[in-house]
């Protein structure tokens, strides 16, 4: 007799199509946690007898305020995970305090919990709109609940950084460049600089997809630094970390929010650049990270500065109890036993 089919505990609504970037790792690792199923059909949602789990409101406020009051009529759950919520909270535009007031009305709702990435403790304006928070699971994902390529012997993208760097510290930039991603700033400031090219090597991985900053790469590679300027497999991803000594984190004034790139940093105890005043500053300071911190001026950054790596066992022991806590909540939020 066949075994019959265990219903899933949650339904995840996800607006956006595909799985570009982080987003399949994300909902795999939902269905892990939380034993959830995942759908682009708003009916569905409407109606799922599970608690219902927008995995990224962003995609769709108008779709997840519709969700909430829906499902509230008739007393079932609803949760939203919020990862940009700063443009909410600072934005002036109509359609942004639109949504801030919207989000705030069915925050009161009863089963209704919308969700940050980002502590209130870095922005406690965050609790006028948003019930709780989590911590990013790109901030714990490669040690919670299991170890993730423990132990991935260095490739050979990571090994050609290295015989390039000789002697010299690595700073990596990670995925696609852009300007939301700094690479104007990363760019610029390794070709102006010969002090910093002496004792450090600038290397990227990643398609530079943003026409603005696309004339920072020629003089980036006749200064010397290490471009591989197209898609990256994960391997060659991995391969970014285990060759660095320092990740590059310094986004954009609007790019001001948590960073999966960030967050695989400091899972494996690597220090990070990001931009003077940021959220990202913030975090480090409030969790005791390694990091420096960046204003965009060529001749302030003293790479002197950049702290050595963290002890991996103790990043990775943070990344478990950031794991934990966060399922822990998120359970919690939708109703879970």
């Amino acid at each position: 007799m066949s075994e019959r089919a265990v219903s899933p505990a949650v339904v995840i609504y996800d607006n956006y199509p595909g799985n570009d970037g982080h987003r399949g790792e994300y909902y795999a690792l939902m269905a892990r946690l939380i034993g959830s199923t995942r759908t682009s059909s708003l009916w569905r949602a409407l109606w799922a007898r599970q608690p219902v789990l927008d995995g990224a409101i962003e995609a769709s406020v108008g779709s997840y305020i519709l969700l909430c009051v829906v499902r509230a009529a008739m007393g079932r759950r609803t949760a939203g995970i919020l990862f940009r919520p700063l443009p909410l909270l600072q934005g002036g535009l109509l359609r942004l305090r639109v949504k801030r007031m919207l989000l705030g009305l069915v925050k009161r709702l009863p089963g209704v919990a919308t969700l940050t990435i980002l502590p209130f403790e870095l922005e406690p304006g965050f609790a006028r709109f948003a019930s709780g928070w989590i911590y990013d699971p790109q901030y714990w994902d490669l040690h919670y609940p299991d170890a993730v390529d423990a132990d991935r012997p260095i490739g050979a993208f990571a090994q050609e950084i290295r015989a390039a760097a000789a002697k010299r510290r690595v700073v990596v930039a990670v995925g696609r460049q852009d300007e939301a991603k700094g690479f104007d700033m990363f760019s610029q400031l390794y070709a102006a600089r010969a002090d910093l090219r002496e004792r450090w090597l600038f290397a990227f991985g990643g398609r530079v997809v943003d026409r603005l900053v696309a004339p920072c790469l020629d003089p980036f590679v006749a200064a010397g630094g290490q471009a591989k300027s197209e898609y990256i497999s994960h391997d060659e991803l991995l391969d970014l970390y285990a060759a660095a000594d320092a990740v590059w984190c310094c986004y954009a004034l609007d790019y001001d929010q948590a960073s999966g790139v960030f967050g695989r940093a400091i899972q494996l105890g690597l220090p990070v650049i990001v931009r003077k005043g940021s959220l990202l500053e913030r975090t480090c300071r409030a969790e005791g990270l390694a990091y420096v911190a960046y204003d965009g001026e060529v001749a302030s950054f003293d790479g002197d500065a950049v702290p050595a790596p963290t002890d991996p066992v103790l990043a990775a022991r943070r990344a478990r109890q950031w794991g934990e806590e966060s399922v822990t909540k998120l359970r919690g939020f939708l109703g879970l036993a």
